[in-house]
């Protein structure tokens, strides 16, 4: 994984293969805007635009993802739509859901790789349909899975771009590999539990402004070390794994804290969240200055 200055320099640097953007109509786009797909129709032809019908909805091909051809094998690139995409990207980028979801270079012509982005979403694991093309989930599987079976697995796009949760761009490399492809329990449960890191990257941000740049890596982990305190309640275990995030020491090492949670968890009537308002003063001091 690469971190990008210049993206239109990245996409020419590939003249001899196709280029592309991904947008997910799931997230609703102005009409009058330039990348909403009836605008871009009449931009770019309807020839320029393909239906990724991923598995969960190839039944309303109407909200599947658009595959936009921005420039074939040799073609030039229209390099004010990339402009326009990537700050449409950074704008939206800790949205719980985006339309602009990435920018591919490939060997695949347009057919082909709406048959493959397709595919994909059944290859990540066996008989669940996970939409890999969406931006968190790409950055999820960048931060948990194997890099060299993700490679793999992303073999048939030499690039694959995308605006990171901090509003940074991001690059994938996919290469040809033995190994076959195997989402470990990490990456497994970083994929089933997105929604909830969303949550917490949201409530982080709202609580920090500035995200480091492996906020989503440190998310997962936070989330998936709070499912270890028996906590019943989302809110709980959101605000044990912010907690986790935003201060100095863990909290869950400190006696009073401990009988806390102790207590939320023997008695699911009880939320740890407002357990801890009845911690003193003093102990909170002490967490946020350890």
């Amino acid at each position: 994984m690469d971190t990008l200055t210049n993206l239109t320099d990245a996409l020419n640097a590939r003249q001899n293969e196709y280029r592309y953007l991904v947008l997910d109509p799931l997230k609703k786009v102005a009409s009058w805007d330039p990348l909403h797909a009836d605008m871009l129709r009449n931009s770019h032809g309807s020839d320029a635009l393909r239906r990724i019908l991923r598995p969960d909805l190839a039944w309303s091909p109407e909200h599947c993802p658009i595959l936009l051809l921005l420039a074939s094998p040799g073609g030039s690139l229209d390099e004010d739509l990339v402009r326009s995409s990537e700050t449409y990207a950074f704008g939206e980028a800790l949205y719980e859901k985006r339309y602009v979801c990435g920018w591919l270079n490939s060997a695949l012509s347009p057919d082909e790789m709406a048959v493959w982005l397709a595919d994909l979403c059944k290859h990540i694991k066996p008989g669940v349909s996970i939409p890999a093309f969406e931006p968190l989930r790409l950055e999820l599987l960048q931060a948990t899975a194997d890099p060299e079976l993700l490679a793999g697995l992303l073999a048939a796009t030499s690039q694959w771009h995308w605006m990171s949760c901090t509003g940074e761009l991001r690059t994938l490399s996919g290469r040809s590999g033995d190994d076959v492809w195997m989402l470990n329990w990490g990456a497994e449960q970083a994929q089933a539990e997105a929604r909830n890191i969303w949550r917490l990257l949201s409530a982080w941000h709202e609580s920090s402004d500035v995200l480091p740049p492996e906020a989503v890596r440190l998310a997962a982990d936070a989330w998936s070390a709070s499912g270890n305190a028996g906590l019943h309640h989302l809110s709980d275990r959101l605000c044990l794994a912010l907690n986790a995030l935003t201060l100095p020491v863990d909290i869950t090492t400190h006696a009073a804290v401990q009988a806390r949670l102790q207590e939320a968890a023997e008695n699911p009537a009880l939320h740890f969240t407002q357990l801890l308002q009845t911690l003193p003063d003093f102990v909170w001091q002490e967490l946020r200055q350890a």
